[in-house]
């Protein structure tokens, strides 16, 4: 994932949409143009402007659905596993909205998101519901196409590092059930072209 992003984001003005804490902050920064972090979380920013190492880089505090930025001014929307935390759906939809709004003609958005399948989505009990399949296939509708799928996994220190992590974002029941340090998972990528 870090050659895909590396390479599509060279010389290009490039907004991370929901870029929390910088997590692909430097891979972008270092190979565009521009890059612009957006996130809602102002103590999240503060870490990812930390990180930054580029002058001409940017930082917004705001809601992805009133984005303070001029219609067709980026090249390049990058946003990795943000929209499906978004549950409202006309919410969901304004924010994809203003994503597109920003992005001049020709231009792309990537979203990064779970795909269907692994372990990752068993321990997460996804694959007893829709959740995941009927987020992705709400993308698919709004003008996007698979890009790439790619097979990956986490890898902890230790089984109990691995545990802990899941225990504060899931809680204790989905914890109990890692079995290993690392835990595949499958993600795959959407591409949206602009072709107004």
């Amino acid at each position: 994932m870090v050659e895909y992003l590396k390479n599509i984001c060279v010389d290009k003005i490039v907004l991370d949409a929901g870029c929390g804490t910088g997590k692909f902050l430097n891979i972008l920064e270092e190979n565009s143009k521009k890059y612009i972090g957006i996130d809602i979380l102002d103590k999240q920013l503060e870490k990812a402007k930390k990180k930054s190492k580029k002058n001409n880089s940017s930082f917004i505090c705001s809601n992805l659905s009133e984005i303070n930025l001029k219609d067709n001014t980026v090249d390049l929307v990058i946003s990795s596993w943000v929209l499906g935390t978004v549950i409202d759906l006309n919410e969901r939809t304004r924010c994809l909205n203003e994503l597109k709004r920003v992005l001049k003609p020709n231009g792309i958005i990537i979203l990064i998101e779970n795909d269907l399948g692994g372990e990752f989505e068993e321990i997460r009990n996804r694959t007893k519901d829709n959740r995941t399949l009927d987020y992705n296939n709400w993308i698919l509708g709004n003008g996007f196409k698979v890009e790439k799928r790619i097979k990956t996994f986490f890898d902890f220190k230790n089984i109990d590092i691995a545990r802990k992590c899941f225990d504060i974002i899931y809680g204790n029941d989905i914890a109990s059930k890692i079995k290993n340090r690392i835990v595949k998972h499958n993600i795959i990528i959407f591409k949206y072209l602009k072709t107004e």
